[in-house]
């Protein structure tokens, strides 16, 4: 998984807005962009900051984007456990789907 593909709504902003869409994209490209960090730290970050602001689906799409980039499921569990910490029972619902035994007890069943 060399790059990360910028997600849909960004394709929509192009189709309405290309300089805006267009920037977007960029940004996106580029705090993926390989650097220190592995990409899936980067895509945990990201499942932690999608779990807060309560985006399930996000949440879903994020955690396969991290297998694909090779975060095991120990790691997933740690997230999940950070998550917790941080966003509280919320955050963890909103992010419960990212694990098919728990799709159904939360809202990422979304």
């Amino acid at each position: 998984m060399a790059n990360v593909p910028a997600p849909g709504f960004v394709d929509v902003m192009r189709s309405r807005q290309p300089e805006v869409g267009d920037a977007v994209a960029q940004l996106f490209a580029a705090a993926f962009a390989p650097g220190e960090l592995p990409l899936k730290i980067k895509l945990l970050i990201a499942l932690g900051i999608d779990a807060a602001g309560r985006h399930p689906n996000g949440c879903l799409h994020i955690a396969d984007m991290a297998r694909q980039a090779g975060a095991t499921e120990r790691e997933l569990d740690e997230a999940l456990g950070v998550i917790a910490a941080l966003c509280g029972t919320g955050g963890l619902a909103t992010a419960s789907g990212v694990f098919h035994e728990m799709r159904g007890a939360g809202f990422g069943s979304l």
